[in-house]
């Protein structure tokens, strides 16, 4: 029992600490860490009953519900790290920000939050609809060709990915980059999110499915005062 503990709880780790990094989201979103990340170890939890001096049997309900509550501090420790981390970056920012804005309108802080969370969702809900047309107005060419490519595969296995009750938690501007040519300026944006994200086949029979917490950095160029998106990066990508 304590050995069928141990595998289930094992497994239980595994499954809450990684699962979510194969799914798809906007542009086939695969990479490693979109739900917090981390790794830990832990072994089946069981006790002894000294009363009478008869060994206790392992309680296996017990052993599952104290993995998940320490699952759950762990994955709760390391999103507080990281939303630390994108505060400290973003504070850096903000101060770049303050000054260009006095140059240049377009840094903007509160304009760039409020046009990033706008083509957050339109993005998200053209990828699922595979409305290319749409996405033309909101990628750059290089990142179209590649989330083009990308719908051909899907289309190729007979899947479909399909996002609903799409949420932006938090964002960020954690970089920027301010160019003499305003065709050159970028900035990235900390992005933290939650959707439904379902992965279905040619019988609509869902074989991915994902509705967890995700961390991701898009970063986003000038096009005169529109910003398009250019890349999107896993939180391991961007941090390490």
């Amino acid at each position: 029992m304590k050995k069928i503990i141990t595998i289930l709880s094992t497994f239980l780790i595994i499954t809450l600490l990684f699962t979510g990094s194969c799914y798809a989201r906007a542009g086939g979103g695969s990479g490693s860490g979109s739900n917090g990340g981390g790794s830990s170890s832990s072994r089946g939890n069981s006790y002894h009953d000294h009363y009478y001096g008869r060994r206790g049997r392992s309680n296996p309900i017990e052993g599952i519900v104290m993995t998940v509550v320490v699952v759950s501090g762990i994955y709760g420790l390391n999103a507080s790290q990281r939303r630390r981390k994108a505060r400290l970056l973003h504070q850096r920012t903000k101060k770049q920000l303050d000054i260009l804005d006095d140059e240049d309108a377009f840094w903007n802080e509160e304009r760039i939050k409020k046009e990033v969370k706008r083509n957050y969702f339109i993005i998200q809900e053209a990828w699922s609809k595979k409305d290319l047309e749409t996405l033309k107005d909101y990628l750059t060419l290089q990142l179209l060709d590649a989330w083009q490519t990308k719908m051909n595969w899907y289309e190729f296995q007979e899947r479909r990915n399909e996002l609903t009750n799409i949420k932006l938690i938090k964002q960020h501007v954690v970089n920027v980059y301010d160019s003499e040519n305003d065709d050159e300026d970028y900035f990235w944006v900390y992005i933290e999110g939650m959707m439904d994200d379902l992965t279905i086949d040619e019988q609509n029979q869902v074989i991915e499915s994902y509705d967890g917490v995700f961390v991701e950095y898009w970063k986003f160029k000038r096009l005169g005062n529109r910003i398009l998106l250019d890349e999107i990066r896993q939180q391991d990508e961007y941090e390490n």
